[in-house]
């Protein structure tokens, strides 16, 4: 279904130094993202995901990590095939943003507080679409609108306080995807939302990407995310990829234990049928 390779991570390897040991957070990963698709990343906390979505950003640094072996080869409409693990971060940020989006787990981090959203949609936008001659305002409020943002126009005028979390949520992909990027890492971007307006942000997702022909590099911890809004799957445990396959074939048929232990932690309407207390789940695999 998917022929065209955008992303191509090598034998990743992510170090982060300590004062005794280095701590290897990514070991010998390998896998594709391909032109149109949505992949998961599936994994407990500490199992390498958001780290391996950092390196295709160049933003390991940030957190003191660096990629110690293997290579990110991204296959760009505007520059060719390169290396992001080569690049200088100057060389970087001209992709950043323009060909990969990022979608992060709590907007209201990562939106200045004291800059409203017109000002944050117009840096987003103007650092790389200056030379577009576009009506950047235009831009704007056409992403909002497809973002089923009521009034636009006053939104623009408003702070992130004034917002609520699934409005700011929309701001965040509105940026993102403002320069209809090649590729959208969201690294669980509904984790802090009601159910309600998780439902609503992953078709919001899922339309957009329709729309703007764009991959989705989809982290989450969550499975039943991931069953909604991936066409493969890849499963991480300490660092390693443990499995990997269609989502189809991850959810009927699994064969690595600590993934079907995480498709068993799925809640299931009755589970608890006749018992007095929820149980622990097992932490050995």
């Amino acid at each position: 279904m998917f022929n065209s390779t955008l992303i191509d991570i090598q034998d990743l390897n992510v170090r982060f130094p300590n004062r005794g040991k280095p701590i290897d957070a990514v070991r010998g990963i390998s896998f594709k993202i391909f032109r149109g698709e949505t992949l998961g990343v599936v994994g407990e906390s500490g199992s390498g995901k958001s780290v391996t979505s950092m390196s295709i950003l160049g933003l390991n640094h940030i957190a003191g990590a660096f990629v110690s072996a293997g290579n990110i080869i991204f296959n760009s409409d505007r520059l060719g095939s390169v290396d992001i693990t080569k690049l200088e971060n100057q060389e970087i940020r001209k992709i950043r943003g323009r060909e990969i989006g990022m979608i992060f787990q709590e907007p209201m981090t990562c939106l200045n507080p004291v800059l409203n959203i017109q000002l944050q949609l117009y840096e987003a936008l103007e650092t790389h679409l200056h030379d577009e001659n576009l009506n950047l305002k235009m831009r704007m409020l056409e992403l909002l609108e497809k973002l089923r943002i009521p009034d636009p126009v006053a939104k623009l005028s408003q702070y992130p306080h004034n917002l609520s979390g699934g409005m700011r949520q929309r701001i965040m992909i509105a940026i993102a995807l403002g320069c209809q990027p090649s590729l959208l890492i969201a690294d669980e971007p509904t984790t802090a939302l009601d159910v309600t307006i998780q439902a609503q942000i992953l078709d919001l997702i899922k339309e957009m990407q329709s729309d703007f022909g764009t991959s989705v590099l989809f982290v989450t911890h969550d499975m039943a995310v991931i069953a909604e809004m991936a066409d493969r799957v890849i499963v991480m445990l300490d660092g390693k990829i443990v499995e990997q396959g269609p989502v189809g074939q991850i959810f009927n048929n699994p064969q690595h234990d600590y993934t079907k232990k995480l498709i068993s932690a799925v809640p299931k309407i009755g589970s608890m049928t006749g018992k007095k207390n929820p149980e622990k789940f097992p932490v050995e695999y």
